[in-house]
């Protein structure tokens, strides 16, 4: 990070002035063009006038302008030229400059020549006897004007790679130091940037959900061993009396919950990392759905309660495994929260371009306070019935990354005491 932030701000600051050189060379460069062009015009008028009062004295006199100045007949042939014989020069007639003067008045052009890389401006009025009087000055183009301040450019620019690396560096530092001494564990303790304030809030939250489930886990993974535990040492005491069958079959009843906890943190704990050796694959959304409510067809019926398969044959790209998981728990914790002779409705749709699976029981529900909780981990709606319902706590926890491991979407739909809803939606 501190090094793409200095990266970042060493590039900018040349960038910039980079362009803004650039700009202002080519400001420059057309108010110094324009200045001559004014310049140019002013003198020719100037010239114009004292030929119009004295023809003669126009042709014998020596000029001294930087200038090149020609007088050039209406047929276009060259009486008169500062700098080149007159005889030595083609015809004129067919010059833009000559042919506007003629035409306007006044006429003026630049031609550029890519050999001397240089631009020669042209500036010609008519005369009152009919010939035309033409001055021209010669100035160098941007690129040639660019070119030749090539050394102070480099000098300019090294000086400011220099200065742009020190205050990136002294930036960066004071950008990244209160990032780096965040105290993690209190994030909302921090005093450092406003735009920071979200990420804080988040880690706080999360610091908070990691300290519950920590505790949670503890108590999850203690209660069967001290169930363990104690039988156990009534055994190895010899202490049992006639219990020996009653006991024993409470320690693999405990040990077989212990092992579901294990089994579906690491479940989690894979879904958390992305870490799932399972592929995607076209599976049969029906067919999954009919493999989980034979599984529960026993559990169900023990419970008193109805199982509904309304599903119809949908295909979709998924990991069978997972989304048999994610169907599972959902119609198990159905079931497992119903009231007798209650109902669990199971049904799968292609609607458009995604498949939509819905759970849907008229068992106890959950309270509007606990609703957005039930996706935690350990977490439970209703601690005092809980307490009469067997469960590892992690079964919506399971379902929730099961459904954000295929990009889905979950909404829960609940009426307490009337029944909850599920509605699961899956892009094709």
């Amino acid at each position: 990070m501190k090094k793409k932030i200095f990266q970042s701000i060493a590039i900018t600051s040349i960038v910039l002035v980079a362009i803004s050189y650039f700009l202002c060379t080519f400001i420059i460069y057309n108010d110094l063009t324009s200045a001559t062009k004014k310049t140019l015009q002013e003198e020719t008028l100037s010239l114009s006038s004292y030929y119009n009062e004295n023809p003669s004295d126009f042709l014998n006199t020596k000029f001294y302008s930087e200038s090149r100045i020609t007088l050039i007949s209406t047929d276009g042939t060259v009486l008169l030229d500062s700098r080149y014989n007159p005889k030595t020069l083609e015809n004129h007639a067919h010059r833009p400059e000559i042919e506007t003067a003629i035409k306007n008045g006044s006429g003026d052009t630049s031609r550029y020549s890519d050999t001397l890389n240089e631009s020669t401006y042209y500036y010609a009025v008519l005369l009152n006897d009919g010939n035309i009087l033409r001055l021209s000055t010669t100035s160098e183009t941007l690129i040639s004007a660019l070119g030749s301040s090539l050394l102070p450019i480099i000098a300019i620019f090294t000086i400011v790679i220099i200065i742009s690396l020190i205050i990136a560096k002294i930036l960066t530092k004071k950008i990244v130091d209160p990032i780096n001494h965040l105290n993690i564990d209190v994030p909302l303790a921090n005093k450092t940037y406003p735009e920071l304030q979200p990420l804080l809030e988040n880690m706080n939250y999360h610091n908070k959900i990691r300290r519950e489930f920590s505790a949670n886990v503890s108590h999850e993974l203690k209660t069967p061993l001290t169930s363990i535990s104690g039988y156990a040492e009534i055994m190895a005491n010899n202490l049992q009396g006639d219990n020996t069958q009653e006991f024993s079959q409470k320690i693999v009843d405990e040990s077989k919950h212990l092992f579901r906890i294990i089994d579906d943190i690491i479940k989690l704990s894979k879904l958390d990392e992305g870490n799932v050796q399972l592929d995607f694959e076209t599976i049969d959304y029906q067919e999954v759905i009919q493999n989980v409510l034979r599984n529960l067809e026993t559990y169900a019926n023990q419970a008193n309660v109805f199982l509904v398969d309304e599903s119809v044959s949908v295909k979709g790209l998924a990991v069978r495994q997972i989304i048999y998981e994610v169907i599972y728990n959902l119609v198990q914790n159905a079931v497992k929260y119903n009231y007798p002779n209650g109902h669990v409705w199971v049904s799968v749709k292609d609607i458009n371009n995604y498949i939509e699976i819905t759970i849907k029981d008229d068992g106890i529900g959950v309270s509007e306070k606990d609703k957005d909780r039930i996706f935690e981990r350990f977490y439970r709606s209703d601690k005092s019935h809980n307490k009469q319902i067997e469960g590892t706590g992690l079964g919506l926890a399971i379902v929730k990354h099961g459904v954000d491991f295929h990009k889905g979407t979950i909404e829960v739909t609940n009426h307490l005491n009337h029944g909850t809803k599920f509605t699961i939606k899956f892009n094709k």
